[in-house]
């Protein structure tokens, strides 16, 4: 009787361990904000995920933001006068990666600025 309690509290214990280690696996990266049509990329024409319009529309990039940055030359990139990309996030809010950030060939921008300070300006901050 004491293996069948002491097997079944690891049995337990085990089975909450295997929960929490699923529940710490599940968070998912920044993804810009697609919640509408209008700010959704279009995969006919990938080139400038979101237009400034679509942008104000929907997204939480301001007007006067808009006019501090650029468009993007493409899914993935900025112009090279513009190598900063900004990103509207639903969890970190407007936030900006520099050419050194991890994974920063894969975030797909929506504004580009020519420096970091242009982006704070802009209201952008720089990932934690």
């Amino acid at each position: 009787m004491n293996n069948q309690l002491k097997a079944s509290k690891i049995t337990i214990g085990l089975a909450l361990l295997a929960t929490l280690m699923l529940a710490g696996c599940g968070g998912k990266k920044d993804e810009p904000i697609a919640s509408t049509p209008e700010n959704a990329v279009n995969p006919a024409n990938p080139v400038g995920a979101s237009s400034p319009a679509a942008i104000a529309n929907g997204g939480s990039i301001s007007a006067d933001a808009q006019k501090l940055g650029v468009k993007p030359t493409g899914a993935t990139t900025c112009p090279g006068n513009a190598p900063i990309k900004g990103l509207s996030t639903k969890k970190r809010g407007n936030i900006y990666h520099i050419a050194k950030s991890p994974d920063y060939a894969k975030v797909k921008p929506e504004l580009c600025f020519k420096d970091a300070a242009t982006a704070q300006k802009a209201g952008f901050s720089a990932p934690k």
